[in-house]
This record gives structure tokens, sequence and C-alpha cells, in this order.
């Protein structure tokens, strides 16, 4: 899954790139491209051919569901090349087996230029093919689940969730991706009370690097160690609040411990939800700004008709090593054609600080499959 496609900076998710042919020095893309168009043309076909299809809902074979999501979105950057990006085309496949036996893996191919105004001599993006998940679920009780591979961390909400479709806007705000490991390579227990009358909690740990690591190129640090619990409280379908802690340390030898906040409430037409986290970091001989880091956004949707939304938020992120507080706020409004099919049309103006995302006008269409 992809974070901000207005990030100027590492992309805020991807994986190892597992395969890409390397001619005359370039990324050659006839493979994620062969991808792409095959999965799109597979989930057409369904959606022509079998009545019973719900968009959104992906093909049931057997014990195992095939669905997945893309995102295309136009780049307007201020101060940046105008560019046509498929951001994410991922892929899921997620087995029910028995009650020890439930795998599940996303693949997903991720920033390929259609489009990219550029230099004279500068290359297009050609995407990478990454693992995003792959790990395997066993009911222990009712309540109880014992998770074991790669897995996204539960540190606040945007990151769980991710897919376009599903998640408010286009450009994602730092703080829900760039300031703690979006992964983890290890074991993990959930425990959900059926009843709901006591809190979700999670605990992780992975004990050395990540599988499939990101390089470094595509990311903003990478972690030899990643530990974590997530408590939320749910209070109506969609609406909680989440507190999360997690300790990490990164290649470089840096340790941090990281405090985190998250919420989710409904007034009606209105839907505010927002995250805040803080760490405290040690240098580890590694020279930083400072050795705590925090940020925060808050976010407002509000249902102007049953298919069109108006939405925004307001961030603040003092990085770790950036002189100063960035600010930036974003302005946007979404049409659902389907619940599974959205179009994003917003604008993200930085307004004080060291950017943490472009100044622009982005526009991105998306779908649940």
């Amino acid at each position: 899954m992809s974070g901000s496609a207005t990030n100027p900076y590492p992309k805020s998710r991807g994986g190892r790139r597992f395969f890409n042919r390397r001619i005359a020095g370039r990324y050659c893309p006839s493979l994620q491209l062969i991808l792409a168009i095959s999965v799109l043309c597979f989930a057409g076909r369904q959606v022509r051919a079998d009545d019973d299809y719900q968009l959104g809902h992906g093909v049931d074979i057997g014990p195992f569901n095939f669905a997945g999501y893309s995102e295309l979105v136009a780049n307007v950057p201020e101060n940046g090349k105008t560019s046509l990006v498929l951001n994410d085309l991922s892929l899921f496949v997620t087995g029910h087996i028995g009650q020890w036996l439930n795998p599940f893996t996303e693949v997903e191919l991720t920033d390929f230029d259609f489009f990219h105004s550029r230099s004279l001599g500068e290359e297009r993006g050609s995407g990478d093919l990454v693992l995003e998940r792959l790990y395997n679920d066993s009911y222990l009780t009712e309540s109880v689940t014992l998770r074991l591979g790669k897995m996204l961390a539960p540190v606040g909400e945007w990151n769980e969730i991710h897919a376009a479709p599903l998640v408010l806007t286009t450009a994602r705000p730092a703080v829900t991706y760039r300031n703690f490991s979006e992964y983890a390579t290890g074991v993990s227990v959930l425990y959900t009370d059926p009843n709901g009358n006591f809190p979700n909690l999670q605990l992780y740990w992975q004990p050395s690097g990540e599988f499939s690591e990101r390089p470094s190129r595509i990311t903003f640090h990478q972690y030899r160690g990643v530990e974590g619990v997530h408590v939320s409280f749910p209070f109506g379908l969609l609406d909680k609040v989440g507190f999360s802690f997690q300790h990490s340390k990164d290649n470089l030898g840096v340790n941090q411990s990281l405090m985190g906040i998250d919420f989710h409430e409904t007034f009606g037409k209105l839907t505010l939800q927002g995250e805040g986290t803080y760490s405290d970091i040690s240098d580890n001989g590694v020279l930083h700004a400072r050795d705590t880091e925090w940020a925060a956004y808050i976010a407002a949707s509000y249902a102007l008709a049953e298919k069109w939304s108006l939405y925004s938020w307001y961030e603040e992120y003092m990085d770790r090593t950036a002189p100063s507080t960035a600010q930036d706020v974003l302005l946007g409004i979404a049409y659902k054609y389907d619940p599974a099919l959205v179009a994003k049309f917003e604008y993200l103006q930085n307004i004080g600080g060291q950017p943490v995302n472009r100044t622009g006008l982005y526009v991105s269409w998306s779908v649940l499959f």
C-alpha cells in the first residue's frame, strides 16, 4: 500500500524489490506493467461475467478470496514535476482453511509512472513490485488469535486501513507513517471481545530485521527490532479511541520509544478523526537536531450528499532532523460513484516549517475490487 503521492522524500509504503530487470542501467517495467494489465482485466471480466460479483468483495475460489485495490494519481505540485502515477495496484489473497491455517498475502505494484514531466535524461519511475504482508492467523479461542509473519504495525488507525478507497485523502498525513515502523515481522497476539465489553488488544514483536525489507531509497528508516502494543476502545460501528506504544531500534542503532493516540468519531454527517505521536530518541552517535519527535493531525469530513463529501486536515510535524515544525493544511472533495469507487480532488498547502508534503493539487481515482 502506498502513502502520500505527494511525498517529496522516500515513499511511505513499499517493500523489497523482488525482481526488476536492469537493461543498460534502467529498470525494465515490462513485468510490472503486465501484472497491472492482467489484474485489471481479470477484475473487469469478473464484473461482466459473474452476476453475483460485488465490486469491493473480491472473488471466492474454494477457501480463498482474491481481492485488491488500485489508485491512479495525478500530481501537480507547485514546485515539482507534474505526473500521472499508478500509485498502487495491490492484490490480496485470503485463505480460510481451518482453525490453525488461515494465510493472508498482499503483493503490490507501486509508483509506476504513466507520465512524468521531467528534465532531459531523467528517467521515468518504473515501479516496484513489493511484498506488503505475508502471515498466518491461528484462532486459539473465539477471542484470541496468534499471527505469525510479516504484518502491518498497529500504530494508529490509518496504517492498518491504508487502502486508497478506504482512507480519507490521497495525501497521507506524515504522522501516520513517517516516524515509526510501519511493519513488524515476527509474532503477534490479538484479542477481540466478541461481545464488545472489553477493549481490543494487539501485542507484537519483531526480533530481528524486516522480512523482504524495503530498500533505503523508498523508506525513511529501516528497523532491526520492533515491539509494541495497541489498545482500542470501540464505542460504535466505526467510532473508537486507541492508544499505541512502540519501541524500535533502526539499522543505525538508534532506539526510539513512541507513544500515540488515535480517534474516530461520527456526529451525523460530520466525522472527526486524528492521530498524534510523541517519541523519545537515543542518538547512539547519530547526529539529530533533537532527541524527541512529535506530530499530530486532525481531520474533518462532511457528507454534502449521498455521494459527495467535503474534507480537510491540518497537521503539525516536528521531525528529529528538521530545524522547524512543518505545518500543512489540506482541503478536498470526494465523489463516491460506488462505495468501492472513489474520486478525490484536493489541494495541499504548506503554511510553515520545512515541508513534509509538497504544496500542490492532487487528483486520484481509486477502486476496491
